[in-house]
């Protein structure tokens, strides 16, 4: 004759009853150690108490409870257990990964300060940020960082060093624009006094830095915004005045 499943607990309604109250609490440990490890708190999540929560869900699928009060009681632990697990682990991911959102939220003034410089290890640690995932942090801000750099010379020009004469100071180069070349400036401007002469304005055109200033403050804004990463610059006669405008280039996947 073919025997039962064994059960590490009496089948009836008080076992049951006991086990699930044991199962409650249980949980409840494991969420508030959980919270802790994710607050920097405990150096390490709690694996052991998981593993031993784990296996007594996967017993109490094997036990048939006849009574309906008790049933629905597993079935809510059951579901807050899969809810729970889902939540720890895509925090657990993002921590290997370096992009969990607590330590980011905490480096977020510091990233600010240094204006998008990476963090060093020291740093990371003085902010609060547990040593047990601090690495893991500081390497994927460096990745950002490098990933940014390299998207910006992408898109400057390469520019010949300009040579002052003796007596003059040297002036700093430019600084790029996002999303436009400084050829496209260049030509952008030219267009610009074309226009200006053509309108017979007595006022002198404003010269190119105050040009630039002006797209400096406007282009990243709508970047953002268009979710792009070139614009096209336009150049209109309205009557007396010269406009320009900055149109946001999609590209095509």
């Amino acid at each position: 004759m073919k025997k039962g499943p064994v059960f590490s607990f009496d089948v009836t309604r008080e076992g049951i009853e006991a086990r699930l109250d044991e199962m409650g609490r249980k949980l409840e440990r494991l969420r508030g150690l959980y919270e802790s490890f994710f607050m920097g708190v405990e150096r390490s999540p709690p694996d052991v108490l998981r593993r031993e929560m784990n296996r007594q869900i996967l017993e109490m699928q094997q036990v048939p409870i006849g009574n309906a009060s008790l049933r629905f009681r597993y079935q809510a632990l059951s579901q807050r257990w899969v809810l729970l697990i889902t939540y720890w682990n895509r925090n657990l991911r993002e921590i290997e990964a370096g992009t969990f959102g607590r330590d980011l939220s905490k480096a977020k003034r510091r990233l600010a300060q240094k204006g998008g410089a990476a963090i060093s290890l020291q740093e990371a640690l003085a902010m609060g940020i547990p040593a047990s995932r601090a690495k893991a942090f500081v390497a994927r801000q460096q990745l950002v960082q490098d990933k940014r750099a390299a998207e910006q010379a992408k898109e400057a020009p390469a520019q010949p060093p300009a040579v002052a004469p003796p007596t003059a100071p040297m002036r700093p180069p430019p600084i790029p624009l996002p999303g436009l070349s400084e050829a496209d400036l260049q030509q952008t401007y030219q267009r610009y006094l074309d226009a200006h002469r053509q309108s017979g304005a007595t006022t002198p055109p404003p010269p190119i830095e105050k040009l630039r200033q002006r797209l400096a403050k406007q282009l990243p804004q709508l970047l953002e915004a268009s979710r792009c990463s070139r614009v096209r610059m336009e150049v209109a006669l309205d009557g007396d005045k010269v406009r320009l405008r900055a149109w946001p280039i999609t590209d095509k996947r």
